[in-house]
């Protein structure tokens, strides 16, 4: 068995460590918008050669979709996936110190500490794409509007956009950007299904599109599509409460009854001893 000193030894590296990890990590102002866990892990000291081979390459994609530009998540990256599992490494070694079957921890945590900034981002390119199809019915509300004022499509883009902002007002306007530098209106608006990686705006987009090449009314199209989407925005409530019901009979199950049990058990108990004690006393 460890003795006292070994694991005071043991708690104290532990504690420099993470102090100073934390402090490098707080020393880096330079990436805005990029979660701390990932700043912090890319402080974690490497080599170059060990994060070629440990650290890949950021994906350009995922990173856009997370609403980050790739100057300030490329760098990090291979670094914070290197960093992720020497920590990993680093606390399974020293877990095998209190205990040494605890070693088999260590390959564990480090394949789990490199995976941490890829599951970040991709957590934060999901809240994302949840966000942008939440706002598509208000800026398609916008665009109707706009356009029933006599506005054109491209126009009337930009102005709902401005006005909406959020993520989706972002997109719209690299969109126009795109196509203010030359770029066609099919291929921009192609463009920004592929970065949302949302089928709402891939629709949205066939529709805007489809409209265009048959001279179909603008604003009657886009109310539809946000009609339907309303719609789907309704049944994907329900599909998630009627998920959740099935949850919360499980948490009663095995909180609340229990608890309601042990509770009823211990008045029994209770009141049976209050009563053996009086037939014992009186005895």
């Amino acid at each position: 068995m460890t003795s006292t000193p070994a694991l005071i030894a043991l708690a104290a590296v532990v504690a420099l460590m993470m102090g100073i990890v934390a402090a490098r990590a707080a020393a880096g102002t330079g990436h805005v918008g990029v979660p701390a866990a990932i700043r912090m892990l890319a402080r974690v000291p490497s080599t170059a050669s060990l994060r070629a081979v440990l650290g890949g390459a950021a994906d350009g994609r995922m990173v856009h979709a997370a609403g980050l530009t790739p100057a300030s998540v490329a760098p990090l990256l291979p670094r914070a996936r290197t960093g992720g599992l020497l920590a990993g490494v680093v606390a399974g070694a020293l877990a095998g110190v209190v205990a040494v079957p605890m070693l088999v921890l260590a390959p564990l945590l480090g394949v789990v500490g490199r995976a941490v900034p890829d599951r970040l981002l991709h957590a934060m390119a999901r809240r994302r794409r949840r966000a942008i199809v939440d706002m598509l019915p208000d800026l398609l509300d916008l665009m109707v509007i706009c356009v029933e004022a006599g506005m054109a499509l491209d126009p009337a883009l930009a102005l709902a956009a401005d006005r909406l902002g959020g993520p989706l007002g972002d997109e719209v306007r690299a969109t126009l950007g795109d196509q203010a530098l030359g770029t066609p209106r099919r291929s921009a608006y192609r463009a920004l299904a592929d970065r949302t990686g949302s089928d709402d705006v891939a629709r949205l987009v066939a529709a805007l599109l489809q409209a265009e090449e048959l001279g179909t009314p603008l604003a009657t199209a886009l109310a539809g599509q946000a009609e339907s989407l309303r719609a789907a925005r309704r049944q994907a409530a329900r599909d998630r409460a009627a998920r959740a019901a099935p949850r919360i009979q499980l948490v009663v199950a095995l909180v609340m009854v229990p608890g309601a049990l042990l509770l009823i058990l211990g008045i029994m108990v209770i009141e049976l001893a209050g009563q053996v004690g009086a037939v014992v006393g009186g005895a």
